[in-house]
């Protein structure tokens, strides 16, 4: 296999994960609330928030491939741990492991990728590429969510997440083959905080990344929404491991199919905001099933949507920090979704799915207004000039 095959079979490896699908039922069943959830998904991006960027100057500095083998074996770890849990407290050491995992690998997977291009003259095929690679991750993710329901109804919630260690096992077989870019390495001399200081200045320059990542940032509650209180939305209309793990692929399905054909929508910034904002909003009116047709139009719209955002991230970033960029802007999003955890956690635990869906609603239509007086004001500028 030549650097991006291995890349395409690293993202898809590491996405089978087979309890993505039934971490909500798990946690009910040792007994989490959904302020519980909430708590522990605020306590993994508190931890995002603090490491993140550093794991992002650290893949720029010293090897990402290095990191990419970290996150190979903490996910294993991970899964171990959470596995093992019986509590709250065990559970969120589980997702603090995890969350070394994402910081590991956020950024570190689309930089890698862009200069395996780069070295062969090909970064201008980085878009195709990248969705490409994050729709075999989600592909991935769909095989593990489908198997992982069904091994759930045959041998127990903690099987699923034991079984998991094997496909980290193989992905760290795989890391081991891939070649380290030389292209960021020859480029990587300033210290840290000049690096970091050189990150932030990229986004604050840029009108049209300063935008994007105020969005991407605000985007940030969506997902926290769908990732972890999705499975809980669907319990509102379906109540067994078997269906929701389906549910579950389908919307990682849905999430590849966005990023396979994200390509092709490089220009259509204006429909994927709208594709991506609307169905919440009328989500927020619509307490029946149908909602969940609206749920995976929403994800395959986000997951282009983010793709593009990113591409424009690299095409704007020089090598030395485009995973520490990608580190700030992520960050950026992470910071909303603490306080988003607990107040999500809240309505579901005191109200209802449907009241939660309302909140991600009017956070949907805030986006919305500040993309149209972005858009204004760019052609404005652009008018004046």
């Amino acid at each position: 296999m030549n650097q991006i095959q291995k890349i395409y079979l690293s993202n898809f490896l590491t996405g089978i994960v087979f309890w993505y699908g039934i971490e909500k039922l798990f946690m009910q069943s040792i007994g989490i609330t959904p302020v519980g959830i909430g708590i522990a998904s605020a306590s993994l991006t508190i931890f995002l928030v603090v490491f993140n960027i550093p794991a992002g100057i650290l893949a720029d500095r010293w090897s990402r491939k290095g990191m990419l083998l970290v996150s190979a074996v903490v996910l294993a770890i991970s899964s171990f741990i959470l596995g093992s849990s019986d509590s709250l407290s065990v559970y969120i050491l589980g997702f603090l492991f995890y969350g070394i995992y994402l910081v590991s690998t956020d950024g570190t997977y689309q930089a890698i990728t862009y200069d395996s291009l780069h070295e062969r003259g090909k970064s201008q095929e980085y878009s195709r590429i990248q969705g490409r690679a994050f729709g075999l991750f989600l592909v991935g993710a769909g095989i593990g969510n489908t198997a992982g329901g069904f091994l759930a109804g045959h041998l127990g919630y903690r099987a699923v997440f034991y079984i998991s260690i094997v496909s980290c096992f193989l992905n760290f077989l795989t890391i081991l083959t891939i070649k380290e870019p030389k292209f960021h390495k020859e480029q990587s001399s300033a210290n840290i905080a000049d690096q970091l200081g050189e990150a932030s200045k990229v986004i604050i320059k840029m009108r049209v990344l300063r935008t994007l990542t105020i969005i991407l940032s605000l985007l940030a509650i969506t997902e926290l929404f769908k990732l972890e209180f999705g499975q809980l939305y669907m319990l509102r209309y379906f109540n067994t491991p078997q269906i929701i793990g389906l549910l579950w692929a389908i919307y990682a399905f849905a999430m590849a199919f966005g990023s396979f054909i994200s390509h092709r929508l490089h220009n259509k910034l204006h429909t994927l905001i709208v594709l991506t904002l609307v169905p919440f909003m009328i989500m927020s009116f619509v307490d029946s099933w149908i909602s969940i047709v609206l749920f995976m139009i929403q994800a395959i719209a986000a997951s282009a949507l983010i793709i593009q955002i990113e591409t424009q991230i690299q095409n704007a970033t020089k090598s030395s920090v485009r995973a520490s960029v990608l580190s700030v802007v992520m960050t950026a999003g992470r910071v909303m979704a603490i306080p988003a955890s607990f107040i999500l956690g809240w309505l579901f635990r005191d109200y209802n799915a449907l009241v939660a869906v309302r909140f991600v609603g009017a956070v949907c239509v805030l986006i919305l207004l500040l993309w149209l007086y972005a858009s204004r004001e760019t052609l404005q500028t652009q008018t004046d000039t």
